[in-house]
């Protein structure tokens, strides 16, 4: 595969307005200011972009408006989850279309694995059904399912483009596990989805990361990564401690919720969210003002 996923891509969120149809200029503005920011990639469609909860018009629509507005200034991985093989297969077929540089897909949810042999199966199936490179993605506390290190090196050397992981399973032993069996490798991307542990991950040897808080402090993670890879221990000790300090925002209701209050607060787009995700209060958007403007990110 000619594209190396590295560095810091942010799993965007996808700004709505109050019939949650997604906003077309909340939207360029959010991804602009990312861009803007250093950032090395966009996830489109992960968690933080409501993918569950939004219509498949609205999935449609949203892929549309960001490859517009990137216009291939940088890579684009796209969430494809679903709850089957065939599903998540369709959903591919339509990140196709709209001409993503890869997708990324979670073991079917609901129905959750009940052994790696299904796991195995699953991913075959997908990365035999398109030619775009293909990211894992481990994040057991909602799929309900864990993917082990083992299968996903088996899964790297059977297809030829699967190049990659996102793994959420915040399991600091299963980070060191995948870098142990896979970070040799040049044609493999593993990417963190923690921003607690992002720092050290990186100095270990981990590619980069997807994280969340990138949607609001796209310029400290950014600078993360560049301090981590060039060894410099102080400026990541500094730069983690302020990541750790603005996760207070997962703190007000599911944290999709709290990001986009941030962004509202920032001037970015609307905190609107699906149905029945609840926007968080005034009382609390004013707590988050505070943190912000601690941390420098609103004066």
């Amino acid at each position: 595969m000619s594209i190396r996923f590295e560095g810091i891509f942010a799993p965007t969120i996808t700004p709505l307005d109050e019939k949650e149809r997604v906003d077309e200029l909340g939207f360029v503005n959010q991804l602009n200011r990312l861009i803007d920011n250093g950032i090395h990639g966009i996830y489109l469609l992960g968690t933080s972009g409501e993918f569950t909860t939004l219509t498949n018009t609205e999935r449609e629509r949203a892929m549309d408006i960001a490859l517009k507005a990137i216009s291939g200034r940088v890579p684009i991985i796209c969430g494809v989850m679903d709850t089957s093989t065939q599903r998540v297969i369709e959903n591919i077929k339509i990140a196709e279309q709209f001409g993503v540089d890869a997708v990324a897909a979670t073991p079917g949810y609901y129905y959750s694995s009940t052994d790696d042999a299904d796991l195995i199966q699953f991913y075959q199936s997908v990365a035999g059904s398109t030619e775009l490179p293909v990211f894992i993605y481990n994040i057991p506390s909602t799929v309900k399912t864990s993917i082990k290190p083992q299968v996903v090196v088996d899964l790297a050397e059977d297809c030829d483009n699967i190049v990659g992981i996102k793994d959420s399973s915040g399991d600091w032993t299963n980070c060191l596990s995948l870098l142990t069996l896979l970070g040799d490798r040049t044609d493999f991307s593993i990417m963190l989805g923690s921003h607690t542990a992002i720092g050290a991950a990186i100095l270990f040897g981990a590619d980069g990361g997807v994280i969340s808080i990138s949607n609001v402090a796209p310029k400290e993670s950014v600078a993360l990564y560049n301090a981590a890879k060039a060894r410099d221990i102080d400026e990541v000790h500094r730069l983690q401690k302020i990541l750790l300090r603005l996760s207070k925002m997962y703190t007000y209701g599911q944290g999709v919720s709290g990001m986009k209050a941030c962004l509202e607060i920032l001037g970015v787009c609307s905190a609107h969210t699906t149905s029945p995700l609840l926007p968080v209060s005034e009382s609390a958007k004013a707590e988050l003002r505070q943190v912000l403007t601690d941390e420098g990110i609103v004066e």
